[in-house]
């Protein structure tokens, strides 16, 4: 069983009331982010925030229901401190990069469970590093707590009315899209969200899964044509770059263009011709159309992240896959590439992997990913080139590239000298000590500094730029 999130859509006859509601609401998120969102939260725990807050007493002044404003409160500081534990997810791997006396990363991991980072130099530069002051501008959204709404089916649709304290106002009567049938809301907090035209009721339920994990143990090396190639060389999720370029392709386009406009708008503007420039700013440089754009393409990814993990997971019952955390050292990057893989994108390939594997009970596996692209899978050293989807032995023979990172990614399982946070001059290192002859691979000798070449660009470009 896992925990998987919901929604509902509701009709618009309440939305003033919604929005009322949820704009208090964006207040005091964006104030507490304000104040908790970086060194605020230092030696503190989610209660004692909320003690903070209770004994302001200027909370309580606010035009909300009193439980919608304490479950609200309670799950931004929650938010708050989960960034923050992200941030110490980081920070552990730089300790473990920088140090490697037991005794010293013992010490640096003391302080930084116990939030005393601010007490040494080295973990203070690395929380300001991970743990900028976060700050929120969202102000369309509430928490329910689970027994302030009731249920009910009306003439074939699900009505949730949630219960408001009478000198806040009347109750609100939310009239759903769905018949409710296999909607089970007991127990669960509801998150409100209010969109233009509508209304989407966000609520947590279990999750089991009938489908069988495989038995094998395979290596995915997450690709930008198709969302995962694996070490028996099938591929998975043939669409996700198809559906990436377009949507990049048509958002830049549509950029372009707004940017002429917005410099007509700013000419019409300083020109005195305010009329004009109000209309093309009303009417030629709205978001409406973006949003949606935005959220249709992710939607899409989404689905097609998911259906290639579960076609993996169908296979396998360990997965590897490379931590893709760190950002990739080089100055030369291919700006088209960027903006098509997007961090949101890797990010959802590794979000479907997790949770497909949680789902069916498999294992997934992060191993660290420096140089699996460049490797010769047939023999594990570190010579070859690779061009786009081809990879060239030094022999002439010519691997798929995907399928010789994915190969490699499965060999890192087995690597006891390469683990996951090794950094990867260090990989290099070892990579390079494996040749059987002295060594000189890609005119770099062993010990020299280097950076580390980048897997989607050719081996000229590299060296060109070396």
């Amino acid at each position: 069983m896992t925990t998987v999130t919901r929604i509902l859509s509701a009709e618009p006859s309440s939305l003033p009331a919604l929005r009322s509601i949820s704009k208090a609401m964006g207040f005091v998120r964006a104030d507490l982010w304000r104040r908790y969102g970086g060194l605020g939260t230092v030696g503190k725990s989610a209660a004692d925030i909320r003690k903070e807050i209770t004994a302001d007493g200027w909370y309580m002044l606010l035009d909300a229901d009193g439980t919608i404003r304490a479950e609200t409160t309670k799950d931004i500081i929650n938010d708050i401190l989960t960034y923050k534990a992200a941030a110490k997810l980081n920070v552990r791997q730089s300790i473990a990069k920088r140090t490697r006396d037991e005794s010293e990363r013992k010490r640096l991991y003391t302080l930084l469970k116990h939030d005393a980072w601010l007490a040494d130099p080295f973990l203070h530069r690395q929380m300001r590093k991970h743990f900028r002051h976060g700050k929120s501008e969202v102000a369309n959204q509430f928490i329910v707590r689970s027994d302030k709404y009731s249920t009910e089916v009306v003439d074939g649709r699900l009505v949730i009315t949630i219960r408001i304290a009478r000198k806040y106002g009347d109750n609100i009567v939310l009239t759903t899209t769905t018949s409710g049938k296999n909607v089970d809301l007991s127990g669960r907090n509801l998150r409100i969200i209010v969109k233009d035209g509508f209304t989407e009721i966000h609520y947590a339920t279990e999750k089991s899964s009938s489908r069988e994990a495989g038995d094998q143990v395979l290596g995915v090396d997450k690709g930008y044509t198709e969302a995962f190639t694996d070490s028996d060389g099938d591929h998975h999720g043939q669409d996700f770059g198809k559906v990436m370029t377009e949507y990049s392709d048509q958002v830049a386009a549509t950029g372009k263009q707004r940017n002429k406009l917005h410099a007509l708008e700013r000419k019409h503007r300083e020109a005195g011709r305010i009329a004009k420039a109000d209309r093309i700013r009303k009417n030629n440089l709205g978001r409406k159309k973006i949003d949606a754009r935005k959220e249709t393409t992710q939607k899409r990814l989404r689905t097609i992240a998911y259906q290639a993990a579960h076609s993996i997971v169908d296979k396998a019952a360990i997965v590897a896959s490379e931590d893709l955390t760190a950002v990739i050292a080089s100055k030369h990057q291919w700006r088209r590439f960027n903006r098509r893989m997007s961090a949101w994108a890797k990010g959802v390939l590794a979000e479907a992997l997790d949770s497909v594997c949680e789902l069916r009970h498999a294992r997934h596996i992060l191993v660290n990913g420096a140089y699996t692209s460049q490797m010769d899978s047939t023999n594990g050293l570190l010579e070859g080139r690779r061009e786009g989807d081809k990879f060239y032995r030094v022999n002439g023979d010519v691997l798929q590239a995907d399928h010789n990172a994915a190969l490699n990614v499965r060999a890192r399982l087995d690597d006891g000298e390469i683990s996951r946070f090794t950094p990867y001059r260090e990989v290099r290192r070892i990579l390079l000590a494996r040749f059987p002859a002295p060594l000189s691979v890609k005119g770099l000798e062993l010990g020299a500094q280097a950076r580390q070449p980048s897997a989607d660009k050719s081996y000229a470009q590299v060296c060109a730029s070396s």
